[in-house]
């Protein structure tokens, strides 16, 4: 017969108590996860009888979204001084603006604004008005100056021509303060950071070592410099003309005039002189062919571009800008009264006074020095043709002042070849067709030019400040001109539109070229109204509220279109959102994992507006809730949500579709549950406890069963004794 030990008994014990948590941990874990379920097939179920408040779930947050059209923010400015004449005559401008879809105020009351001076006011007007609206675009309504009916330009300290080597002069004005209204276009830059009322100082002069300018311009600026009302509704006129309404329909529209004069002859330049038809021929090469026709005129010179080219005399000028071009380029010499070259004058301030391109006026790009002196004359070039009755330009961009070349630039890369080519290039390449939002772009895209990264070009450079600041713009800055005929658009409201539905269709002409950047702007019949703005490849999108049976009247214009309306009335949206797919990550989760819940929905009207996981351990008594929303421009259709790391226990989960119409579905079914098991170290615990009572006991026992053997012993020993 075996004797059977106590001790080992106990021990063993032991160890069957260590492993019964660890079996049923094990066992645990393997039944529950025969629950979960990856349901990654379609799926059509029949809501379950679920009874859920949804009450918990946050609301639509239809506020925001009505506020984009009940409070839509302000696009453009046009600041005017303080007359009601100058007000009444730019106010059919305004009127079109707000009509077409941009939001326009008009502005005479600057004086009530902070500032040291007028332009301080104005500049700070414009500040306050950007900081808390969406302002793109501003018009100065009135000529430069400090006059009752003028509105101040700003003259910052530049003395460009002081700075070369041998010093030179300025034709007119100042050779230290020059005007710019970039002023009013960058927002962020000091402008006088040292307070001496020295404005727009480069670092060398300022007196904590700054540059006071920014250099990148928050809003486009653009001037219609106007002496009284009655040249402000010349110009006011010309411009709705031209946009709303043009006369003259035809081939002018899709043609460009580029002259290259001489700059230096070859005797003066060895060993080939600096012929701007380098330019010019750059850009209708590079920019112009993919977009217009064109006309290129060159004089003789040791460089000969390529053909098609006509001689560039005076004469040719004359009778090719008269014809009527949609945009011309000038690159030359010049003085407030004249284009010139080399070989001599070529335009003159009489000649722009007296252009003949009636109903066609042109977008013009004088790439010369002074061309455009609206500040201290009311003749040079610039503000002749600005100001001419339905022709002359519709938009002039020119130097208030000497401008700069540079010598040998055979990269066209550098101050007025520079800024030519850049200029063409965001209008034709960027498709910016807008002439404020081409030139001050083509500022910025030269500050980050490869001339200025190389560390060649700077703007601590007067002459780099110089041709940055002089090249403003005569015109209306939000104008699209036409680089072809205009055509209406195609209605791309053709299909049933949904209360609530985000919108998304693409702009195209009556021909089916989409139109970049065009804008839609819709107006309801309770008079609330928006704006949306596609892409450059014309893609449009936006949310619709919630209302059915709404009746939209829709503007359409953009780059070479017609102004074009449309209408459309919501239908109702009584359509429940459906559940397509559902697929849940990872298959065994336990308590280290978070679950991921891939949700494919359909709703094909307003559109999903969120999804909800709804997830409860007492079968919904009590739960909480997961979330995943479409924003207003977005129409997702699969939604993933992950979840926390999850406590043990047993799960059931509800999926809660809901669309911007307000249409809620719940989706539940009883196989919408998983297990979570304990943690494996709950069950190492409890071992651990088991273990370490049962040491505590055996050691316990041990001491006992020790005490007693040696109480014997003593007892043995005093019987001895």
């Amino acid at each position: 017969m075996v004797r059977f030990s106590i001790k080992k008994f106990i021990y063993f014990s032991i160890i069957i108590l260590t492993l019964i948590p660890l079996v049923s941990s094990s066992l645990n874990f393997s039944f529950s996860n025969l629950e979960m379920n990856n349901t990654s097939e379609e799926i059509s179920v029949s809501n379950g009888n679920l009874d859920l408040d949804l009450s918990i779930l946050p609301d639509i947050d239809y506020y925001s979204l009505n506020n984009l059209w009940y409070n839509h923010k302000i696009e453009m400015l046009i600041i005017t001084p303080n007359s009601s004449a100058f007000v009444n005559a730019i106010q059919p401008l305004a009127d079109w603006k707000n009509e077409k879809g941009v939001k326009t105020v008009i502005l005479s009351n600057y004086s009530s604004y902070e500032g040291v001076d007028d332009a301080d006011k104005i500049r700070n007007m414009i500040k306050s008005y950007y900081e808390k609206e969406n302002v793109r675009w501003v018009l100065l309504a009135g000529d430069a100056g400090n006059g009752k009916n003028e509105l101040p330009i700003r003259y910052v300290y530049n003395p460009d021509v002081r700075s070369v080597d041998p010093p030179e002069s300025e034709s007119i004005g100042d050779n230290y303060f020059k005007p710019t209204d970039f002023y009013y276009a960058d927002l962020t830059g000091t402008w006088d950071s040292d307070g001496d009322e020295i404005w727009g100082e480069a670092r060398d002069y300022n007196d904590f070592g700054l540059d006071e300018i920014s250099w990148i311009p928050e809003v486009y600026v653009g001037r219609l410099p106007a002496g009284n009302s009655v040249e402000l509704e010349t110009m006011v006129n010309k411009t709705l003309k031209y946009e709303k309404n043009p006369e003259e329909v035809d081939d002018w529209m899709n043609n460009m005039l580029l002259a290259g004069g001489i700059s230096d002859t070859f005797f003066q330049e060895p060993p080939d002189g600096e012929d701007e038809s380098k330019l010019t021929t750059y850009i209708w090469q590079n920019y112009v062919l993919s977009e217009m026709n064109f006309t290129h005129l060159w004089r003789s010179t040791y460089y000969i571009p390529p053909d098609p080219k006509e001689p560039l005399t005076s004469t040719s000028f004359i009778d090719q800008f008269n014809l009527g071009y949609s945009t011309v380029i000038f690159a030359g010499h010049g003085k407030y009264s004249e284009y010139s070259d080399r070989s001599g004058i070529i335009y003159t301030n009489n000649d722009a006074q007296n252009a003949l391109n009636t109903n066609k006026p042109s977008l013009v790009y004088g790439d010369a020095c002074t061309t455009s002196s609206y500040d201290y004359n009311n003749n040079s070039i610039g503000e002749y043709l600005i100001k001419r009755k339905d022709a002359g330009a519709i938009g002039y961009i020119g130097g208030l002042r000497v401008t700069w070349y540079h010598l040998n630039d055979d990269n066209l890369e550098k101050l007025n070849r520079g800024n030519a080519k850049l200029f063409w290039k965001e209008f034709f390449e960027g498709k910016k067709f807008q002439q404020g939002r081409a030139l001050y772009d083509s500022k910025v895209a030269y500050i980050n030019s490869d001339y200025y990264k190389g560390g060649e070009g700077a703007t601590y450079k007067e002459w780099e400040r110089k041709n940055l600041l002089t090249y403003c713009l005569l015109g209306d800055p939000e104008l699209d001109i036409y680089t072809n005929k205009p055509k209406f658009a195609l209605n791309p409201f053709t299909e049933n539109i949904y209360e609530g539905q985000l919108v998304s269709t693409s702009i195209k002409d009556i021909n089916g070229k989409n139109i970049p950047y065009a804008r839609v702007h819709l107006k309801s019949s309770d008079g609330k109204y928006y704006t949306a703005y596609a892409n450059e490849h014309g893609l449009v999108r936006f949310r619709l509220p919630a209302q059915a049976t709404e009746f939209y009247n829709v503007t359409i214009t953009g780059h070479n279109l017609v102004p074009t309306y449309f209408n459309f009335t919501t239908i109702p949206d009584n359509y429940d959102p459906q559940l397509l797919k559902l697929d849940v990550i990872p298959e065994k989760p336990s308590s280290s994992n978070k679950i991921n819940f891939s949700i494919e929905t359909y709703d094909n009207m307003s559109g999903i507006e969120s999804v909800y996981l709804v997830l409860s351990k007492d079968n919904f008594t009590t739960y909480s809730y997961y979330e995943s929303t479409n924003g207003y421009e977005e129409n997702n259709d699969v939604f993933t949500i992950t979840t926390d790391r999850l406590t043990s226990g047993e799960y059931s989960y509800c999926i809660v579709l809901r669309d911007y119409a307000n249409n809620t579905n719940v989706f539940y079914n009883s196989d919408f549950n998983f297990s979570v098991p304990k943690p494996m170290i709950d069950y190492i615990f409890i071992s651990y406890s088991v273990m370490i009572v049962a040491i505590i006991g055996i050691s316990v026992f041990s001491l006992f069963k020790g005490l007693k053997k040696y109480s014997c012993v003593v007892k043995e020993i005093e019987k001895l004794t």
